[in-house]
């Protein structure tokens, strides 16, 4: 009588305002024989994506995948500094393997809450401007956040640097998407020169007016780039100008002008190519990395944005011990002296 009670004060809740609710709810039970198909009716009811963003829940679990880079041609690796970027806001990594096959990477991305393109080296596209190997595993996952989103589940993805590039170059697979060796941006600390279209952005609008201030004032955006995109590349290809708000532009030591900043129009996906993992955990001496306190604000308002937009789903591991045998812990750090500082470094032929 207790479970009966409990599904009819549930189902009142949700269908407020229905005529005789309660008249069928008493038809439904008098026949002992409904009993049993109707409490499985009842109980199969879930909220909806739109009920899950209106309301105060949040997933106090979220898990973020990260797009793996090669290291040699046995290695894999990503660099720490952004796993620490999503452990910061209450998240756990855990690395998508490039070179895995199709069908365990669209296995995976389905069980975590978001991915974060990162930056890094490798290489984007072919001469011809289509994608090369690591770019079409990368178009991989793009299309599957898509189509989930698509499904009314909300999946957001941050793409950093060369991350923000791979997406670029997925959107429109041209020649001239890209340039490649030709911006001196290699260390340099910049501000970025906003667009009135930041007033549409999702993220600017919940971003504090002194941090927005600091942005166009301070040079507090770090940069470490040859590569990236033309403002006038990007207005060239409708599957940027029309699917992406151009948010905001940054100038390389010759003066010439790139994309700095964009949010898409239709998806939780935003992309920078300045680097806002670098301000909180790279301390390299000879790099010029802002470490001001509205540089760490920064990075940490992006760091907590993210996780917070990937907290609104609830895509989760088949277990726990599932989860557990995928995420980044289990591959060993390299500690470097390069500019990445400490990475991880993992066999491509055996990881979990």
């Amino acid at each position: 009588m207790a479970l009966v009670l409990l599904l009819t004060t549930e189902c009142q809740s949700r269908y407020a305002g229905v005529s005789s609710f309660e008249s069928e709810v008493i038809k439904e039970f008098d026949n002992i024989l409904t009993i049993e198909p109707t409490i499985k009716r009842l109980l199969d009811l879930k909220p909806t994506i739109e009920e899950i963003r209106s309301s105060n829940q949040v997933n106090e679990r979220p898990v973020i995948g990260i797009f793996t880079q090669p290291y040699n041609d046995t290695s894999d690796y990503i660099m720490a500094a952004y796993v620490k970027f999503v452990e910061a806001s209450g998240a756990r990594a855990i690395p998508i393997v490039w070179r895995d096959s199709d069908e365990d990477i669209l296995k995976l991305v389905p069980k975590m809450n978001g991915v974060l393109f990162p930056g890094g080296g490798t290489s984007l596209k072919n001469k011809d401007g289509s994608l090369t190997e690591y770019s079409r595993k990368g178009e991989l996952v793009l299309n599957k956040v898509k189509e989930l989103n698509d499904q009314g589940i909300y999946y957001p993805i941050l793409a950093i640097c060369l991350g923000f590039q791979e997406v670029s170059q997925i959107e429109a697979p041209y020649v001239d998407t890209l340039e490649t060796y030709y911006f001196d941006a290699d260390d340099i600390s910049n501000n970025v020169t906003l667009k009135s279209t930041i007033s549409e952005s999702k993220l600017f609008n919940e971003m504090p007016q002194h941090l927005i201030t600091a942005i166009e004032q301070e040079n507090i955006t770090y940069n470490h780039h040859h590569d990236g995109v033309l403002p006038s590349a990007w207005n060239n290809h409708a599957e940027l100008r029309d699917a992406y708000h151009l948010l905001g532009v940054s100038y390389d030591e010759k003066d010439i002008e790139y994309v700095a900043f964009v949010e898409s129009k239709n998806y939780p996906i935003w992309g920078l190519q300045f680097h806002p993992e670098k301000n909180i955990f790279i301390w390299k001496p000879d790099l010029h990395v802002p470490h001001s306190p509205t540089a760490i604000e920064l990075s940490q308002f992006l760091s907590n944005f993210f996780i917070r937009e990937a907290r609104k789903n609830f895509n989760q591991f088949d277990s726990d011990q599932d989860a557990f045998d995928h995420m980044i812990e289990h591959i060993a750090v390299d500690l470097t002296t390069a500019a990445a500082q400490d990475i991880y470094v993992f066999d491509i032929n055996n990881h979990s």
